[in-house]
């Protein structure tokens, strides 16, 4: 192989090792936090999970979710809460999530807010007291911000596309079932 060709794989090694996985401890692209939202919600990891949060994260309800004991909105606090109250109450081996984020893209340089939208999830969640199965397919939009050199996730909305007589269920409506 020529010099052009190494330092050609070289590149493309570099390129890959960049933008797949979490094998660092940074989340200096907005691909890597997303990996790292993955990870966290795979592993239970509140610690982590609160640094990829600003303290006035906001998550927004499907709005066919919202009604009853279930807000527009809610903010960092309930966040953690029902994510510790969630991980509590059925171990992290019974959680299963996966995104697609195979049309990520990463901000223009010097940016230090990016939206990405429509990002297809699937969250598998395991009751094993009650035989309880949820299961959530959706899509999610994030907002991200630049902190100290790291992108930290400002805002989430759950989105459903379209539901068949409601009875599909969202991230947000299983979390809300931890919460309160």
């Amino acid at each position: 192989m020529n010099r052009h060709g190494l330092v050609f794989l070289a590149a493309l090694c570099l390129c890959l090792s960049c933008s797949t996985g979490t094998d660092g401890d940074g989340n200096g692209t907005v691909l890597e936090t997303l990996n790292k939202f993955m990870d966290v919600w795979n592993s239970g990891d509140v610690d982590v999970y609160e640094s990829l949060l600003t303290d006035d994260f906001t998550f927004y309800f499907d709005p066919w979710d919202v009604g009853g004991d279930i807000p527009f909105s809610w903010g960092f606090d309930e966040e953690i809460t029902a994510f510790n109250n969630l991980f509590d109450a059925v171990g992290a081996e019974n959680v299963d999530v996966e995104l697609d984020l195979e049309g990520v893209t990463e901000p223009e340089e010097g940016a230090v807010t990016y939206t990405v939208e429509n990002i297809p999830y699937t969250l598998h969640v395991t009751v094993p007291d009650d035989d309880i199965i949820y299961l959530a397919q959706a899509h999610l939009n994030m907002e991200l911000t630049m902190v100290d050199d790291e992108w930290v996730i400002t805002e989430w909305w759950d989105r459903v596309s379209w539901r068949l007589l409601g009875s599909e269920t969202t991230w947000g409506a299983i979390k809300a079932n931890f919460y309160y």
